[in-house]
């Protein structure tokens, strides 16, 4: 097996102290954001694992989980992200709960390296598991970041440049697709917290200067998996319910990031850029927990997978930036099933 070249050190706990994110900012999308720089050991080469709606604690889980060590093995990962329910059916309101430590740090951490890390709507349950209604599910995952740094959320809204020519951009989409209204009146869609995290991604990728721009949320603006399209997740009648406020969000991005990275649809598909949002791809992988294969939608898909779990891998530099879909067969074994590959002069 080669060695991982950007995050080797010799044991697990100088590899954390080393590539630990400098973290600056307030907290508060209301105020600005915070920043977490991530240096990879080649600035220029950053590899990604890419995982979402892991937090099962099943074999399903943990059969992945081996399945993205292989992977990072043999082609090198620099860094992972995890796109949101990181718990089921609830997550924890106390950074000190066990589940940290079960569903993330046994499982990720043989890994070696830092997960940028977002909240989802299991993660910020409420009344019953998934409803989406309570916040202080994500800002447990805020406070848990603050005891392992292999675990990276400074703040429920953030940005991350990675290397040379790699930037994330995290959002909590949570709130603007609750099933339930937030406690938080604030944060309910049309309210406070909405429009600030919109002025927010706006001004945050109109002043990157990274070449590739990746936002980050739980729920996806396109899928034809069991959940459905933003502004029609479910059917719901209700705007609130049915992600009116997620389509806005993210429409904020569209021409202006390269590409949006969500889970949420229990899947892996890759989109092309879409007359609704032209010049940014949109990938879903949720499926490193469990599948639903379920269907809700026929847009056409560069590929789609519903039925096996899995996770993306990301190869970026300056002129390419390429995603492969790998998907985990029962036995463990690993297959790719797609690449898709953007260019820039």
């Amino acid at each position: 097996m080669p060695p991982m070249r950007s995050l080797l050190l010799p044991s697990l706990t100088a590899l954390l102290a080393a590539c630990a994110p400098a973290v600056t900012g307030p907290a508060s999308p209301l105020r600005g954001g915070v920043v977490a720089i991530l240096t990879p050991a080649t600035p220029d080469h950053v590899r990604v694992v890419v995982m979402g709606d892991q937090g099962t604690g099943t074999q399903v889980q943990r059969r992945v989980a081996a399945a993205m060590r292989e992977v990072c093995g043999r082609d090198g990962c620099d860094l992972g992200v995890g796109l949101g329910d990181s718990f089921y059916p609830a997550g924890p309101k106390d950074a000190a709960s066990p589940l940290f430590r079960e569903r993330f740090a046994d499982v990720y951490g043989p890994l070696g390296f830092p997960f940028l890390m977002v909240a989802g709507n299991h993660d910020e349950s409420w009344v019953w598991g998934g409803d989406g209604a309570d916040a202080r599910g994500a800002e447990a995952q805020v406070a848990y970041a603050r005891l392992n740094p292999q675990w990276v959320m400074p703040a429920r809204t953030y940005r991350a440049p990675v290397g040379d020519p790699l930037e994330f951009f995290a959002v909590d989409t949570s709130p603007l697709a609750a099933y339930l209204p937030s406690r938080r009146v604030g944060e309910r869609p049309g309210g406070s917290w909405d429009a600030a995290q919109r002025a927010w991604l706006a001004g945050a990728l109109a002043s990157s200067q990274a070449r590739w721009r990746l936002v980050l949320g739980h729920h996806p603006l396109f899928s034809n998996g069991k959940h459905g399209d933003a502004g029609h997740y479910d059917r719901l009648p209700l705007a609130g319910q049915r992600g009116d406020a997620v389509r806005a969000l993210y429409g904020v991005a569209c021409g202006k990031a390269d590409g949006i990275l969500s889970g949420h649809d229990h899947a892996l598909q890759g989109f092309a850029p879409q007359p609704e949002c032209p010049g940014t791809w949109q990938w879903v992988s949720g499926a490193a927990g469990k599948v639903e294969p379920g269907r809700s939608g026929s847009r056409p898909a560069t590929f789609e997978v519903l039925d096996q779990p899995g996770f993306l891998w990301l190869d970026v530099t300056r002129e390419t930036l390429t995603v492969r879909a790998f998907t985990v067969g029962e036995d463990g074994a690993v297959r790719e099933v797609h690449t898709d590959t953007m260019h820039k002069p």
